[in-house]
């Protein structure tokens, strides 16, 4: 019976002892967890923006790639600092709370109603949209109290940033490999792009047909990318912060390039729903005047934040 009694005691003592060392334990792990960094923010209109780390990736197209230009010469790139971006292009609704307007073709009333029976647009991406006026509602929404309260500013991707981030770690035509169909991305599905492999065995590419919808559709009807960012690839073009050239790779920094100091167009990215697959690439470029306005053309943004000032309300 003392034995018992014992033995009990001494089961006692160890487990009381083996509860206070677990809980010492998770007392020192919580003290020594690093403070989370913020991943993703929501701000004052409802936008989210992801964050985007830092890293390094070889932009442009290799000689391989199917539909290239010599302006997608590959070169390296680190972006250094990190940054959210918008994980869905501006949308319709978003313009206009901004704005005040929507210059959108796809509404109810636009010129394109025609192929909206039944469709909600306010989800829509926002087209019809200069590069300037791209820039004016990243000012107007800098400029919102809560906004500058959280220390938020607003502004249009660099180039590479797009390009890094419609990437997400990936190295290969799209971010979801080197084919795309319209079952992934909104463009003309009749124009599908087959991995360069299957082309040169003379696969016929209507394997990969899809529909074609004649019009942009609401933001994040397919799947992401890795970084959580929709429609990268299709929907509308999105204008970037650069001016255009052909030839900029030539002399560009390593680190962070932020385009020509001059120039007469502006950068587009990401392809479009009238345009083929090809010209969906990571790597395809297209130039814009700054003031021109397309009902294919749309933007999205990024989002700095001021040191020393909460991102979150």
């Amino acid at each position: 019976m003392k034995r018992l009694i014992g033995f009990a005691l001494a089961c006692s003592v160890t487990t009381a002892s083996w509860v206070y060392a677990q809980e010492k334990t998770e007392e020192k792990e919580k003290k020594q967890e690093p403070e989370k960094k913020i991943t993703s923010i929501t701000n004052s209109i409802g936008m989210t923006l992801n964050l985007i780390p830092t890293g390094s990736f070889t932009m442009g197209s290799g000689g391989g790639e199917i539909g290239r230009y010599a302006a997608e010469k590959q070169h390296p790139v680190a972006i250094t600092k990190p940054f959210h971006i918008g994980i869905f292009e501006v949308t319709q609704q978003e313009f206009a709370v901004v704005m005040g307007s929507n210059p959108s073709a796809f509404t109810s009333e636009g010129d394109s109603k025609e192929l909206l029976e039944g469709l909600e647009t306010n989800r829509f991406p926002v087209e019809m949209v200069s590069w300037e006026e791209a820039v004016e509602f990243c000012t107007k929404l800098s400029a919102l109290e809560k906004e500058k309260k959280a220390g938020r500013t607003y502004r249009l991707p660099t180039e590479s940033e797009w390009e890094y981030a419609c990437r997400a770690g990936t190295s290969g035509a799209f971010s979801f490999g080197d084919e795309l169909s319209s079952k992934q991305a909104n463009f003309d599905g009749n124009h599908p792009y087959l991995h360069p492999d299957e082309v040169r065995k003379g696969t016929d590419p209507a394997v990969l047909k899809g529909p074609y919808l004649k019009r942009p559709t609401i933001v994040g009807t397919y799947l992401p990318n890795a970084f959580g960012l929709y429609d990268m690839h299709g929907n509308v073009w999105e204008w970037c912060a650069d001016w255009y050239s052909p030839v900029y790779f030539r002399n560009s920094p390593l680190e962070n390039p932020q385009g020509p100091e001059t120039g007469t167009h502006r950068v587009a990215r990401g392809g479009g729903w009238y345009y083929f697959a090809a010209g969906c690439r990571s790597a395809s470029r297209y130039e814009r005047l700054p003031t021109a306005r397309r009902n294919t053309d749309g933007f999205r943004i990024v989002c700095e934040l001021i040191e020393g000032v909460a991102a979150a309300e």
